[in-house]
């Protein structure tokens, strides 16, 4: 019975890492906390700074949700709604099944929580800020990003759709938890590639497992709020794939090396 659900989730979770990893060093903001260059006074160069990253990251924001009404979004989506449409014809057979063979999977209500990505986000981006990596501050921001937005689109539909789980509580459409992991798992991927992106399908897919096993979602819920999740962190990730690397020489006294610069394009 869980062989449609398997071919939902691996075909999407098999489109999400097809592509090769993007550049994951990323220029395109600024730091948590890090210094405005040219402002003498200590505190006010920290208030400016501190403004410059929160006015930054509202702005993304608000981009992340013009950016998700795209060709692209509808193309992970349209491929997550033609997987829960297949899989919806099975929900009632998996369900029965799941609860036949009743397995606890535990620690998947946990993981697939907001209140656990978004913390974790927020405590990934300001951690690598103070320790100086742009790189990894780059990618708590995309999660915390990426968070804010599945969120927002997930409980819009499970508003819109009022679909009855199968335990007979509301908002069964999509599944939260597997938006949330997904979204997770889809921002890592594109930061780091396979190397972290596969763990965090995993533990994504387990999630979305662990809450049909629970009873609190129909197969096709979760096959559609991977779609969603995995749509969610690609744009958030927009930006890696808009920029482009320039290699060139350093000459400094006493010595050389290599100039990167990342170019976002406008």
């Amino acid at each position: 019975m869980n062989c449609v659900l398997t071919w939902g989730l691996g075909a999407l979770v098999a489109t999400g890492m097809a592509g090769p990893p993007a550049v994951a060093e990323s220029a395109h903001q600024p730091a948590v906390g890090a210094a405005v260059e040219g402002t003498p006074p200590a505190t006010s160069a920290a208030e400016s700074a501190e403004t410059g990253v929160l006015v930054a990251l509202i702005k993304d924001i608000a981009g992340d949700y013009k950016h998700f009404i795209s060709k692209e979004t509808a193309g992970w989506l349209g491929l997550g709604g033609a997987a829960a449409a297949i899989t919806h014809a099975a929900d009632s057979s998996i369900g029965d099944w799941t609860q036949e063979h009743s397995t606890t999977l535990p620690g998947g209500a946990e993981y697939g929580s907001q209140w656990l990505h978004i913390p974790v986000a927020i405590v990934w981006w300001v951690t690598a800020s103070a320790a100086g990596s742009a790189r990894h501050a780059d990618t708590g921001r995309d999660l915390l990003r990426a968070q804010i937005s599945v969120v927002s689109w997930t409980y819009a539909i499970k508003l819109t759709t009022q679909r009855t789980r199968p335990n007979g509580d509301p908002h069964s459409f999509p599944s939260g938890h597997a938006s949330t992991s997904f979204a997770t798992a889809m921002v890592l991927q594109e930061h780091y590639g396979w190397k972290v992106g596969l763990p965090a399908f995993l533990a994504a897919t387990y999630t979305g497992v662990s809450r049909i096993y629970a009873n609190q979602h129909w197969a096709s819920d979760v096959v559609f709020g991977a779609a969603v999740g995995m749509a969610s962190g690609r744009t958030v990730t927009i930006h890696l794939r808009d920029s482009t690397v320039a290699l060139g020489p350093l000459v400094v006294p006493g010595g050389g090396g290599v100039l990167v610069n990342v170019l976002r394009k406008p």
